[in-house]
């Protein structure tokens, strides 16, 4: 297993008739225990990161635990960027291999917010 993109698992959970949970985790130990969790029930799991937590543990660090543990349980699990702003950081995360972004611009005005959404969609390419 390996980390896939939200939309792919989005899809699936759809046509298949589930919901898919989604916890943000902080180190180690909480994606373990929340990984643990959904291999008992064999869900597949959206791990979701604000910039502190990726700050805190590493970008490199956790999408290598996530990976593992994809690997470990053999479930399928996207690694998410929740409320992130700056489209460098955004954009390197990408790079490292997370695949699902929230950009957070509701500070912005509406159709600021808009813009940038789209920016981000357009320059970043979550494949």
């Amino acid at each position: 297993m390996y980390l896939i993109p939200t939309h792919e698992m989005l899809k699936d959970a759809q046509k298949n008739g589930y919901a898919v949970p989604a916890f943000n985790i902080h180190n180690l130990e909480t994606v373990q225990v929340v990984v643990e969790a959904a291999a008992e029930l064999r869900t597949p799991i959206i791990l979701a990161g604000t910039p502190g937590t990726y700050k805190h543990a590493g970008v490199d660090y956790l999408v290598a635990i996530c990976k593992a543990a994809a690997k470990r349980y053999q479930l399928p699990i996207a690694l998410h960027l929740d409320h992130h702003e700056e489209f460098s950081d955004i954009k390197n995360k990408a790079n490292a291999g997370i695949r699902s972004v929230m950009i957070d611009a509701s500070h912005y005005s509406f159709a600021e917010n808009i813009r940038r959404v789209k920016e981000v969609n357009y320059q970043i390419k979550l494949k």
